[in-house]
This record gives C-alpha cells, sequence and structure tokens, in this order.
C-alpha cells in the first residue's frame, strides 16, 4: 500500500523531524533551558510574521488569540468593521458581538475577496478596528492586506488581522504593510500539532491595549509581554509544542522563507491545473485572490463522495464548510506537502472522475 498522503487544511501533516523534537525530557518553563529555545523560537516568529515587534507565545488555538486581540484592544460599546467572506470572518464578528462591541458587517458573496475600497465606506470616524481575515480557509480566498493597511494608516482604527493558514505559508510583512496584530496558530503551515498561537501588536495597537476595559485575565497580553522580557510566558505553555516550533522553523529557515512560499504557489498552481484538466473548477471568483496554501476545489453535489473516495485511496483532504460543504472540497499545500504528494492527489482525483 502507498503510502498516506496528508494534504488537511488542518492540523496539517508533522514532519518527522518535528515529531522527533518533542521526544525529549520534561524541563520547567522556568528553566535556563527553556528560555534559550523560547527566544529562539520568538525571533523565528518575527521573521514569519516580518516585524520587529514582540510575538507573544499563548497555549491556545488561534481562536485564542483571535479573542486576545479583542480582549486587549477594544472596549465595550467600541465600533469594529467586519468583511465577511467566510466561516472565520463571521466567526470573528460573532466574538467581537461576545464581548459587546458594535459589529458593522460588510457581506461579501461567497468566493469573494474583500474590497477595500467597499469596506471603507463603512469606515467612520467611530472605527476602532476593522478585522480582516488574510487566508480564509472556508472558500480558499485571501485578502489584500497591504492595500487595507494603506488605507487605513492615517487613521486612528486599528487593522486586525487573522493569518492563521496564512503565516509561514504565504508572504506576511506586518511591519511593511502597516498591520496592528496579526495572529495565527501553531497546526497550519508552520506544520506542529495543535495547541499553540501567536500574536503580535504594533506600536499603536499597544497604545490602545492602555485604554482597554473589557475583562482579561489569561489573554492579558501586557502581563504576556512583561513575562516576554525574561523569554518566559505568564502561565504554562504547552512546552512540547514549543520544541515543535523550535524544530519547524529551523526546517522552514534551512529549505528558505522564500523558497517555502515559491513551494506552496507551485504546488497549488499544480492543483489548480489538474482539477481544471480533470473537469473541476475552483470556488474562488477571481484566479488572483485564490489562496496559495489551501485550494477550495468546485464539485457540485459530488463533494463529499470524493472526499471519501480520496481517503479510501490514502490521500487526505478536507470536506467544505457550511453552507458550501455539498459542493467544495479542500486540499491543503501548508506545510510539509511536496510535487510527489500533488501528483499522487490528482492521480487519485482522476480515478474518481
Amino acid at each position: 500500500m502507498k503510502k498516506e498522503i496528508v494534504m488537511m487544511v488542518g492540523p496539517t501533516f508533522v514532519p518527522e523531524k518535528v515529531l522527533k523534537a518533542m521526544n525529549r525530557k520534561s524541563i520547567s518553563h522556568r528553566s535556563e533551558e527553556y528560555c534559550k529555545i523560547h527566544g529562539k523560537v520568538v525571533e523565528g516568529l518575527k521573521r514569519i510574521f516580518g516585524t520587529e515587534n514582540e510575538v507573544l507565545i499563548l497555549t491556545s488555538s488561534g481562536t485564542g488569540a483571535m479573542e486576545a486581540a479583542i480582549q486587549n484592544c477594544f472596549s465595550p460599546g467600541d465600533q469594529v468593521v467586519v468583511p465577511v467572506i467566510g466561516t472565520f470572518s463571521e466567526q470573528f464578528a460573532k466574538m467581537a458581538e461576545s464581548h459587546q462591541l458594535k459589529v458593522v458587517r460588510v457581506e461579501f458573496e461567497l468566493g469573494e475577496a474583500a474590497d477595500v475600497d467597499r469596506v471603507m465606506e463603512y469606515v467612520t470616524e467611530e472605527t476602532k478596528g476593522v478585522f480582516v481575515i488574510h487566508n480564509e480557509s472556508s472558500t480558499g480566498v485571501t485578502n489584500d492586506l497591504e492595500s487595507f493597511g494603506k488605507a487605513l494608516e492615517a487613521k486612528n482604527t486599528l487593522l486586525i488581522t487573522d493569518s492563521v493558514s496564512g503565516a509561514g505559508g504565504l508572504k506576511m510583512k506586518m511591519d511593511e504593510w502597516k498591520i496592528d496584530v496579526v495572529l495565527c496558530g501553531s497546526q497550519k503551515a508552520l506544520m506542529v500539532p495543535a495547541g499553540l498561537s501567536f500574536i503580535s501588536l504594533s506600536q499603536k495597537a499597544w497604545k490602545a491595549t492602555k485604554s482597554s476595559k473589557l475583562p482579561k485575565y489569561y489573554f492579558d497580553l501586557n502581563k504576556a509581554r512583561e513575562f516576554q522580557k525574561i523569554n518566559q510566558t505568564p502561565n504554562t505553555p504547552a512546552v512540547y509544542n514549543v520544541f515543535a516550533v523550535e524544530e519547524a522553523l529551523n526546517m522552514i529557515f534551512e529549505e528558505g522563507l522564500e523558497n517555502v512560499y515559491k513551494r506552496h504557489i507551485n504546488n497549488t498552481n499544480r492543483i489548480i491545473e489538474g482539477v481544471r484538466k480533470l473537469g473541476y473548477d475552483i470556488f474562488p471568483k477571481d484566479d488572483r485572490y485564490a489562496s496559495k496554501t489551501l485550494t477550495a476545489v468546485y464539485a457540485p453535489g459530488k463533494a463529499k463522495a470524493i472526499v471519501k473516495g480520496l481517503k479510501e485511496q490514502g490521500v487526505i483532504v478536507n470536506t467544505g464548510l457550511s453552507p458550501i460543504e455539498e459542493d467544495v472540497f479542500r486540499v491543503g499545500v501548508m506545510g510539509y506537502v511536496f510535487e510527489e504528494d500533488v501528483g499522487g492527489f490528482i492521480e487519485a482525483l482522476a480515478k474518481l472522475s
């Protein structure tokens, strides 16, 4: 039997070297050994984020980092604008509402990217934040963060970006693109088991934390910032996951960050070309905004059967999410996915066509 090909949208395949890095004796998260590893991981994550700002390590899923961004930068009654293009942008909007923020949704048709000019029509002097998903994994669409950064640069409005399925696989230039908060998780392009999230704030965002009136304790980022000065976290982190991130970053930088980006692009382009040759299409309405870390394949009425048929051949991909789960399946190239994996996927899909 052929080796299993794992091309999930997340959690993604964890390389053997990363798993082996976790196979070591337990150490205290207050020890000198841990502090050295923590410091190295933070410096590596700064390269991934494209920032000179601190990157804080949180023991949570990416959703925890999303909540931390809200809790630390806003107050009840603050108005925020959320362009909704799929499941995870809607989740961000609901989370903000649960914290008593006034959410203005700008709705886009599924498969579309958020148009910056249309979103900016809803941004007023009262708008405290704009929440933009970098890479909407439910629809396979990437938003143009650089354009949002330019549009908001001169305004007293924070640009908050969820890059859970982006950072490490897509270019991220937090400082250059004028993004105020970037967050991501360990279980996507960083090819580490789920359990950690990472968040970075601009100086503009740190200033906003000083006036935030939302309650916070576990996700108090100012407290985390103080502990970061000694390469620690306020509470016990998922230490073994930190070991894993250290090794994963070693692998990424050994390959070369630009080479990693090119590999994701090339693999995605092969998938798009391959599925179209087989009579399918991709769900994004404009190829320019089609994600390069995953592909949402449009197969009306057949998606679930295809996912099942691929699994029977040892190729693991993801179904779509509501309301398009019957028509879309999702193929990830995040992290440890290579040309031969893509070839195996296309070959297996051809047998179902």
